[in-house]
């Protein structure tokens, strides 16, 4: 049986401690794709667990938190979750186990049992703050734009789901950095309004022209509704065609003509 001599003790004592494991912020954002203030605001909203703080400027999170933050984006943006429904989520699913069932619930086709209404009800504007993290005032500037609706319920004010629709992808233009820090305000999105309702007006004009007399309305609609699934990524691919080419012919800043 080896002896343990006071040297040896004395050495035992000086053991460096464990070094805690996680991940850094900027690799917690570069990950997830999420900013630094959407992080710090999950955190405060309890949707992330705090830090391990490991000096004075640096923290470290825990490797699960790519999951996480990538999973509460997802039940947002796809299943029109707030984030006060998200952290009920959360908690519920409990454990490493739990977050992976969560996960597998929402990567695939949406339950019949999750809870998600085909057609979403009005949102107040409070669960809109809650949702987004832009404040009312910032959402009366969007509203007198006109990029979106506020209507008044009782002494609420509400927004349809098209309208909820609208400031979910603004906030995530925001997330992704382009915010008044860079030179894009919200509002700014007024010109891809003004654009689209005299592009679908045509649009529309040309879908009655040319529908058939006596045509059951019923397929009508049905065939706007698949022309709609269809002609959005057209939309998108002429979008990004004109861009690159506009971006290879037109002179930029800072570019030799």
């Amino acid at each position: 049986m080896c002896k343990v001599t006071p040297d040896t003790k004395h050495e035992e004592a000086r053991l460096p401690e464990a070094e805690p494991s996680g991940i850094r912020i900027g690799e917690l954002m570069k990950r997830s794709g999420v900013t630094r203030a959407t992080v710090h605001h999950y955190v405060r909203e309890g949707l992330l667990p705090e830090p391990v703080k490991t000096s004075r400027n640096m923290a470290l999170y825990a490797p699960d938190c790519v999951d996480r933050v990538l999973l509460i984006k997802s039940l947002q943006n796809n299943y029109r979750r707030s984030l006060a429904e998200v952290r009920e989520l959360l908690a519920q699913a409990q454990g490493h186990e739990g977050l992976n069932r969560l996960k597998a619930r929402v990567g695939a086709e949406i339950p019949a049992d999750f809870g998600v209404d085909t057609e979403e009800a009005p949102l107040n504007v409070a669960a809109v703050v809650t949702r987004t993290g832009f404040p009312q005032e910032e959402l009366e500037v969007f509203a007198k734009s006109g990029i979106i609706e506020l209507r008044e319920r009782g002494d609420d004010l509400i927004l349809r789901d098209h309208d909820v629709a609208v400031i979910d992808a603004l906030a995530r233009l925001r997330d992704a950095g382009f915010s008044a820090d860079v030179g894009f305000r919200p509002e700014d999105a007024r010109i891809y309004l003004d654009a689209l309702q005299d592009l679908l007006r045509q649009e529309v004009q040309i879908f009655l022209k040319r529908a058939k007399a006596g045509e059951d309305p019923e397929e009508l609609v049905a065939r706007a509704e698949r022309g709609i699934k269809y002609v959005t990524p057209l939309l998108l691919a002429f979008r990004h065609k004109v861009i690159r080419e506009m971006i290879e012919t037109l002179p930029l800043p800072g570019k030799p003509t």
